[in-house]
């Protein structure tokens, strides 16, 4: 997963936050109330946050082509949860798709999306590994 999104991130700086301390990876952990899986652990900590495919994934700092409202996973999670999405208080919204849906890390690392029109969950993929992977191919 690393080196195709190395391949994919290295030649548009824009696109990422850049690396993220150990301190500010813990601090989300803590935020969570789950350990995060190892793949999102070092995702943050190579790009801290980066639009991938055409989804933003949330970390710690938002690159250039990010929205700056999207300062961080702690922060957007708040977010979701002060608007009462279901689900988001035992996540992390890692993500949101063009519609604004929330697309959420759980504590079994697994990802889903809730769609605010349809008022569904959605599973999209059991690890955050395969969700980057789904973002890559969108």
């Amino acid at each position: 997963m690393f080196a195709e999104l190395d391949a994919d991130l290295n030649g548009d700086p824009v696109l990422v936050a850049g690396p993220a301390l150990e301190s500010q990876i813990d601090a989300i952990q803590a935020f969570a109330g789950f350990p995060l899986s190892p793949s999102y652990r070092e995702f943050v900590k190579r790009f801290g946050a980066a639009l991938v495919g055409p989804y933003p994934v949330y970390g710690s700092g938002a690159s250039d082509a990010m929205s700056k409202d999207d300062a961080s996973v702690i922060d957007v999670t708040k977010r979701f949860r002060s608007d009462g999405w279901p689900y988001s208080d035992r996540s992390l919204v890692v993500s949101t798709d063009h519609a604004g849906n929330a697309i959420m890390l759980d504590e079994k690392g697994s990802i889903h999306r809730y769609d605010h029109d349809a008022g569904t969950i959605e599973f999209i993929s059991s690890s955050f590994e395969s969700f980057v992977q789904w973002c890559l191919t969108k």
